[in-house]
């Protein structure tokens, strides 16, 4: 195992993410950064490791994977049904003839290559990051934030967040993902699974992570813009347009062709729109 180079990666995305911190292991990086206090926007959690990721159970040796997630503030939620499909983009961006099954399995060939979990909760502590002069305005740096001066300086939590960031935070949102690097075929938590290695590519997992985590935050920024180029992009890569499939939901089962994804995330299936929310699995018709 080749662990991954912490100087490198804060230095080459210093201008892209508020704090990036590391763990050797970890239940979840995304449990790990919902419940985390006096935390900034932006903030990006990396791990060698983790034992009890959510969604489907895996496991996987240490150093096998990159794992992290990144902790936004949005000032809404109307659109967070993108924020998934824009992680899975920043992956496509980066791994050469990889490919979106919606709305955010990376795969590779059919297999299954990276999951991402976008969850949403209360703000809690949690702070917008700004330019040095506005917290100068409001009297406060982020120096100071970190080592909880609000209490000291009678400012709460809300007012700082409008005074950095123009309005307070509607939620505390986390994505995160893991990429397969070098899980043999042995090690894959399914049988449609692949790893980069067992697709024949010899990975730096430190400069994977810069890539990945640089594509991210140009991917987050269009999403937060509502940029239409984003999903233009998506649908560009995404496998499961016009593909015949059947919908999973828990009142039935959807067969027809994927007509296309619409500009909110959700999938057209025979002239019907449907959200993530409303599907169990997507799977090919037969």
């Amino acid at each position: 195992m080749t662990a991954l180079d912490k100087h490198r990666i804060r230095t080459a995305l210093a201008e892209d993410f508020t704090t990036i911190d590391f763990v050797d292991q970890t239940g979840s990086t995304n449990t790990d950064l919902m419940q985390a206090t006096n935390v900034a926007d932006g903030t990006v959690l990396l791990a060698d490791e983790q034992l009890s990721g959510k969604g489907r159970p895996w496991t996987a040796p240490a150093g096998s994977q990159v794992i992290f997630s990144m902790l936004l503030l949005p000032d809404s939620l109307d659109y967070l049904g993108t924020l998934p499909l824009a992680a899975g983009l920043a992956v496509t961006d980066s791994i050469e003839g990889s490919v979106l099954k919606w709305p955010n399995d990376v795969h590779i060939d059919g297999n299954k290559l990276c999951g991402i979990l976008a969850e949403a909760g209360p703000v809690g502590q949690a702070f917008k990051s700004a330019p040095k002069t506005e917290v100068n305005k409001a009297e406060l740096n982020k120096t100071e934030l970190n080592k909880a001066e609000v209490n000291k300086a009678e400012v709460n939590k809300a007012e700082v967040n409008k005074a950095v960031g123009g309005q307070a935070p509607s939620a505390r949102v986390v994505v995160g993902m893991g990429i397969n690097v070098t899980l043999t075929r042995e090690e894959l938590p399914i049988e449609k699974a692949t790893s980069l290695a067992l697709e024949g590519r010899d990975t730096d997992r430190t400069e994977l992570a810069i890539t990945v985590l640089k594509n991210l935050r140009r991917r987050i920024t269009q999403w937060e813009n509502q940029d239409p180029q984003l999903m233009q992009d998506y649908r560009a890569v995404c496998s499961s347009i016009d593909q015949e499939v059947r919908l999973e939901t828990p009142t039935g089962d959807v067969i027809g062709r994927v007509e296309g994804i619409g500009d909110d995330g959700r999938i057209n299936v025979a002239g019907e729109y449907y959200s993530a929310g409303d599907v169990t699995h997507l799977r090919p018709a037969r």
